[in-house]
């Protein structure tokens, strides 16, 4: 039987059933939770390690495919180093699934854009599977993605499945290496290479804060409503819950108002230094 985790406060168990290293600080860890729950794209879990602490982590799976949970975790602080030392067997704790998650609902009919920056790329990653899942509701489907170094690129395996199922993906890297061939570049630099109807899309966007903001400039001078352009903000959360007013910014809470917010709701609320 699936049902939510009970105890907002109280982590549930979890095993490390696989740990696959991504690149040489980002690591995806495979874990089968004690309780199954449903889970929607762009939700997160608090992620816990007995003596070392939690942290927020996106859900990188699609609900249904798999019992067990995906979770693409960078090496950034102490907490996160303590989990990349995890190995297969190991347990940790989990809370959640938290946040409002993404709909694409009013992005039915129209074009989808999805862009990415870096570690990014892992909760647009179930909604880009979702979208696909009912290819028929959505006209052109475009990625455009961005990371340091060719090496630094997550999921490729996925980009490639992605691009045979019709989705047309933009690549590009700060720093070229010897056998890149692709862009170069920052992403707002290829937005333009996007064959969307800027003006009737809907896009979708996961990155670092200051690309964020980036893009949101980018695709509003472009004609995309303000209240198209979606994306998730990255914010200190502590309980997951509204309880502790860690993310607390004019008004609303990051962690059950967001992490999903539209560049309307940004301007309105003055989120974007959260």
């Amino acid at each position: 039987m699936k049902e939510r985790l009970t105890d907002l406060y109280l982590p549930s168990k979890a095993k490390v059933i696989d740990v696959v290293d991504m690149t040489s600080d980002v690591k995806l860890f495979k874990v089968m939770p004690e309780k199954t729950f449903k889970y929607k794209p762009g939700q997160f879990l608090m992620v816990s390690l007995w003596g070392e602490g939690e942290v927020p982590i996106s859900i990188a799976s699609t609900y249904g495919v798999r019992e067990e949970i995906e979770l693409c975790i960078k090496r950034v602080g102490p907490v996160t180093s303590a989990i990349h030392s995890l190995k297969s067997g190991d347990d940790i704790g989990i809370r959640g699934p938290f946040g409002n998650g993404f709909s694409v609902n009013r992005a039915k009919n129209r074009d989808i854009l999805f862009v990415g920056g870096g570690i990014g790329i892992a909760p647009l990653r179930s909604l880009i599977n979702e979208v696909l899942k009912n290819k028929k509701d959505f006209k052109k489907i475009e990625l455009v993605y961005g990371s340091r170094t060719p090496s630094d690129i997550l999921f490729m395996d996925d980009i490639n499945l992605w691009q045979k199922k019709g989705v047309n993906v933009i690549l590009t890297v700060d720093r070229k290496d010897r056998g890149w061939r692709g862009n170069a570049g920052i992403v707002t630099e290829h937005i333009g290479k996007s064959r969307v109807s800027f003006k009737n899309a809907h896009a979708f966007v996961c990155g670092p804060q200051v690309m964020i903001n980036a893009v949101m400039r980018d695709l509003s001078s472009r004609g995309t409503p303000e209240g198209n352009i979606i994306m998730t903000l990255e914010a200190h959360m502590k309980c997951g819950v509204g309880k502790c007013g860690h993310c607390y910014a004019d008004g609303k809470y990051i962690c059950t108002d967001g992490p999903v917010f539209s560049y309307k709701e940004i301007k309105q609320f003055n989120l974007n230094g959260v």
